[in-house]
C-alpha cells in the first residue's frame, strides 16, 4: 500500500503547474515575437533556410537603395542636360536665346552692330554652360567621373578644364621617317637651309603636321613665275592632306624619286610648319593619354545585375552598371582631322575670336566668313554628339527605372517567403496563449481552494 500524502500530491502538482507555466510563457514570447522560433536549435531546416532568406533580402535591400542614389542622380543630370540641350539648340526655345540661334545671326548678319552683344552674350552662355557642368548632386559632382569630391570643370585664360587637364589635349599629329618599337613617331634632324631640306631620324625634333600650312605642287611651281624676286618657302612633301606625311627623297625638280604618287602633290610649308622638341612632344602626349583615360573612367556599382568577376579577378562589366557621369564625353574633347577642338566651349572661344579679329563695325572679309562658317559646322557637329550622349544617359535613366521597380518587387517576394516561414499566425498564436493562460489559473485555483497540508505532513 502506497501512502500518498498531502505533500507528495503537491510536489507533484507543483511540478506541473511549473509546467504550465513554461508553457504559458512559451505561448507569450511567440505572440511578443510574433515568430515561429527564436533560436536555431527550436527549427534547425527553417532556421537555416530563413538565414538564407534574410541575407538574400538584406542583398537585395541594399542593391535596392544604391539603385535609388543612383537614379536620383541620374535623375538630377538629366535636369542639367535638358538646359543644356535648350542652350545650344532645340526648336522649342526662341532662337536667339540658343548657342545655334546666335551663331546663325552672326552669319545673317555680319556687318551689323549687335555682332559685339552677340559676341559677349555667346560668350556668357558658354560658361553657363560649364556651370551646368559643374552641378552636384548631394556632396558630389555628378559630372566629376569616379572622383566626385572635386569640382570637374574649370575655366583659366579662356581655357577648359577638365580634373586639371585640358580639354582639347590631343596627341600631336607630326611628320615621321617611321615609328620605334613603342609605335611613337621617330624624331627627326632637319636641316632648312639644304635644297631640299635634309630629313633624317634619331634627331631631336618633330615638325607638327597642320592642313594650313600644306601648299601643292602646281601653287608652289608658280610662285616666281613672271616675278623673279618672289622668294619660295622652305618645304618637306607630304602625300595627302589628311594623313601625317612620310618625308620622301627629293630629285633635281623636287619631285618624289618613287613616282608612285598619282593624284595631287603636296609640299609642307616649313615656314608656316610648326618644330616641338621631343620632351614638348611627351608632354603634350601624356595630357591626351590622360584625358583619354578620364573620358573612360568608370565607377561599378551592384544593382543587381550579378557583380560579378572573371577568373583574373576583373569585374565583369555586364554585371555592373557604370554610375559614373564623365563630363568631358558630353561637352567632347581633344582635336579633329583639321586640328580644331571637339569641345563646346573651346569651338565658342574660337568662334568669338574669329568675330573679335574684325575691328568694331568694320565688314567681315570673305575669309573672316567662311572660317567663322567653317567653325559654326563644327558646333553643329559638337552639339549633336552632346545629343548623343543626352540620347544614352536618358536610356541609362529609363534602366535604372526599370531595375529599381524590379528590385522592389524581388524585396517584396523574398519578404513574403521569409515571412511565411518565420513569422507566425497571429490568431493561432494569440488562442494558444489565451488558452495556456487560462490553464495556469484554473491549476493556481485548484491548489488554493482544495490542497492543504494534512496531519500526516506534519508528522513526517
Amino acid at each position: 500500500m502506497i501512502r500518498a500524502t498531502t505533500g507528495g500530491v503537491l510536489k507533484s502538482y507543483r511540478t506541473n503547474l511549473m509546467n504550465s507555466f513554461i508553457g504559458m510563457n512559451k505561448s507569450r514570447d511567440t505572440v511578443l515575437s510574433q515568430r515561429n522560433f527564436n533560436t536555431y536549435a527550436e527549427d534547425p531546416a527553417a532556421a537555416a533556410r530563413a538565414f538564407r532568406l534574410r541575407k538574400a533580402r538584406m542583398t537585395v535591400d541594399s542593391q535596392h537603395t544604391i539603385c535609388s542614389d543612383t537614379l536620383k542622380k541620374y535623375q538630377t543630370a538629366y535636369s542639367c542636360l535638358q538646359s543644356m540641350d535648350e542652350a545650344l539648340d532645340t526648336e522649342t526655345a526662341s532662337p536667339l536665346n540658343t548657342i545655334k540661334g546666335m551663331t546663325l545671326k552672326w552669319l545673317n548678319d555680319p556687318t551689323g552692330d549687335a555682332r559685339e552683344q552677340l559676341t559677349k552674350a555667346l560668350d556668357q552662355m558658354s560658361q553657363i554652360l560649364v556651370q551646368d557642368m559643374n552641378q552636384k548632386y548631394g556632396d558630389n559632382f555628378i559630372f566629376a567621373g569616379a572622383d566626385g569630391h572635386n569640382v570637374p570643370f574649370e575655366i583659366e585664360d579662356n581655357k577648359l578644364y577638365y580634373r586639371g587637364v585640358s580639354v582639347d589635349a590631343a596627341v600631336p599629329n607630326v611628320v615621321s621617317t617611321g615609328t620605334d618599337a613603342k609605335g611613337d613617331p621617330i624624331p627627326m634632324e632637319i636641316n632648312a637651309t639644304a635644297t631640299p631640306p635634309v630629313v633624317s631620324a634619331n634627331g631631336g625634333s618633330y615638325v607638327k603636321m597642320d592642313t594650313s600650312a600644306l601648299i601643292k605642287k602646281d601653287d608652289y611651281d608658280q610662285i616666281g613665275v613672271g616675278d623673279p624676286a618672289a622668294v619660295k618657302p622652305t618645304i618637306l612633301i607630304a602625300d595627302d592632306t589628311t594623313t601625317p606625311p612620310t618625308p620622301q627623297a627629293f630629285d633635281a625638280d623636287g619631285n618624289p624619286v618613287d613616282g608612285t604618287y598619282t593624284g595631287d602633290i603636296y609640299y609642307l610649308n616649313m615656314d608656316k610648319a610648326e618644330t616641338m622638341t621631343t620632351a614638348e612632344y611627351d608632354e603634350q602626349k601624356l595630357e591626351a593619354e590622360k584625358l583619354e583615360y578620364l573620358k573612360t573612367e568608370t565607377n561599378y556599382v551592384d544593382i543587381g545585375l550579378g557583380f560579378q568577376e572573371n577568373d583574373k579577378g576583373n569585374l565583369i562589366s555586364s554585371s555592373g552598371f557604370n554610375a559614373a557621369l564623365n563630363g568631358i564625353n558630353f561637352f567632347g574633347c581633344g582635336l579633329d582631322e583639321d586640328g580644331d577642338p571637339k569641345n563646346i566651349y573651346s569651338l565658342v572661344q574660337k568662334l568669338t575670336k574669329v568675330s573679335d579679329s574684325v575691328p568694331s563695325g568694320g565688314d567681315w572679309t570673305p575669309e573672316v566668313w567662311d572660317e567663322f562658317d567653317r567653325l559654326v559646322g563644327k558646333l553643329e557637329t559638337a552639339s549633336s554628339d552632346f545629343k548623343t550622349e543626352f540620347t544614352n544617359m536618358a536610356a541609362s535613366t529609363t534602366k535604372l527605372e526599370n531595375n529599381e521597380k524590379l528590385l522592389e518587387d524581388n524585396f517584396y517576394n523574398l519578404q513574403e517567403q521569409y515571412a511565411d516561414l518565420e513569422d507566425v499566425d497571429m490568431v493561432d498564436s494569440i488562442t494558444s496563449f489565451i488558452w495556456a493562460q487560462y490553464c495556469y489559473n484554473a491549476a493556481l485555483k485548484v491548489g488554493n481552494n482544495i490542497l492543504s497540508e494534512s496531519l500526516m505532513d506534519y508528522l513526517t
